[in-house]
């Protein structure tokens, strides 16, 4: 069930999160956000039914119409976080986004434990459904309070650029350049690898480990990720480390190296289990000698969930300020992303060996490093600011500006003066 209405899901997600762009240009971030939440009570619905009925169809729909909303959700918040945030404070921005997301899904991992830890039957008690789906309606709250990006202000009370009314065609036209851009392009393969092993990990998760292990491993997977996501994102905007080129490849270098670790070691985990799914698992419970070990390979592994994404994005989202084409990247991007994931519940769904799957994942991150590095090191520039016509300039980057241009006019005086002196001479 979990594997075809997530495949229902991501497939449609990766269409809605290309028009998404759209519906934030024209619509604003506040309205596409709210029809993005509209999709998340209607799918753990679906689950509870699903635990009561064992009937397929509804979470199937459901996992269709949350896709739908989904892409409209998780574009305005790449949106966001990229459009809104100075070009100083990028990574940070989305790392802060990212670890509040982390943190909602680690209480609802800890509601489910509490609940679950005694619990001798093998679903989930409805006790967790209506406390997510409560939280889930209770976050239309947070969405109203979303300004559209036209009255947002920074700090020094500058807007974040010249906003003109946009028509439906000139951003279709918009998310349509993305495709004739090859620095864009190439970054596909980057954002369509960087949550397929999420689906992976899920499935063995749940075939591996018994109830309250599952639901524990949940939460320490989202613990994990909070400040390692942090971390990352304090590394990319700190000017301690040197230029934006320096720090995104730092970032890219860091990311390879924890995550062909992580990989390394699931492989080595698996190979010592040598998993059969025609069998029942072997349902690992905490409290056993065999925990230790795979609970550390766990975390390792998903702790590349948020570092991963933010890296990509902070490349993505360096190469324009401008908030009209950043909310096509965010759609590109989560597009990409969620089509990678469908294809993993698809390939999850034909049972094939876990060994096999590792081993797929493991080698398209691999060939993502040199496409990053790349553009990082090609096309990442000190500022996008000057590039631009409708951004707004920082006032303390055109200070900053200033101090520049005196000094290479001062410099250019002096060297006039010596001229003319040597030309006397």
């Amino acid at each position: 069930m979990a594997n075809i209405s997530n495949g229902a899901l991501y497939g449609v997600f990766v269409f809605s999160a290309l028009g998404a762009s759209t519906l934030l240009n024209v619509f604003g971030p506040r309205l596409t956000m709210l029809f993005g939440i509209t999709g998340y009570p209607i799918y753990i619905g679906s689950l509870w039914y699903f635990d009561q009925y064992g009937r397929l169809w509804y979470p199937v729909l459901a996992g269709a119409y949350l896709g739908l909303t989904a892409g409209c959700l998780w574009t305005t918040a790449a949106f966001t976080s990229s459009a809104y945030a100075e070009e100083k404070e990028k990574g940070t921005w989305r790392a802060m986004q990212w670890t509040m997301n982390v943190a909602g899904a680690a209480t609802g991992a800890a509601v489910a434990l509490g609940i679950s830890w005694n619990t001798e039957r093998l679903g989930v008690p409805h006790s967790v459904y209506i406390v997510f789906i409560v939280l889930q309606c209770l976050s239309t709250g947070f969405a109203m309070l979303l300004l559209p990006p036209d009255q947002l202000r920074r700090r020094d009370g500058t807007a974040l650029a010249a906003f003109d009314t946009i028509s439906l065609g000139r951003s279709l036209k918009i998310t349509a350049g993305l495709f004739k851009d090859w620095r864009i392009v190439i970054m596909i393969l980057p954002c369509f690898t960087a949550e397929m092993f999420f689906p992976f990990q899920a499935s063995m998760n749940a075939y591996a480990f018994n109830l309250r292990t599952r639901t524990l491993n949940s939460l320490l997977n989202n613990l994990i990720q909070i400040p390692v996501t942090m971390l990352m994102g304090l590394l990319l905007d700190s000017e301690r480390l040197g230029s934006r080129k320096k720090r995104a490849l730092l970032g890219v270098a860091i990311d390879a190296v924890w995550i062909t670790g992580s990989y390394i070691a699931q492989t080595a985990w698996l190979s010592s289990w040598n998993f059969n799914r025609a069998v029942p698992g072997p349902m690992i419970d905490c409290t056993d000698s065999a925990y230790a070990g795979a609970v550390v390979i766990y975390m390792m592994y998903a702790s590349q969930y948020g570092i991963f994404q933010n890296v990509i994005l902070y490349i993505l989202t360096s190469l324009t300020n401008e908030p009209r084409k950043t909310s096509a990247l965010a759609g590109f991007f989560v597009a990409w992303l969620s089509a990678g994931t469908a294809v993993s519940f698809g390939v999850d769904a034909t049972e094939p060996p876990y060994q096999n799957e590792n081993a797929a994942y493991f080698s398209l991150a691999t060939l993502s490093w040199p496409i990053m590095f790349f553009i990082a090191w090609k096309y990442t520039k000190a500022t996008n600011y000057l590039d631009e016509e409708d951004v707004v300039v920082p006032i303390h980057v055109r200070k900053e500006m200033e101090i520049e241009t005196e000094t290479v006019a001062s410099g250019a005086g002096e060297r006039s003066a010596a001229k003319d002196l040597d030309e006397k001479v």
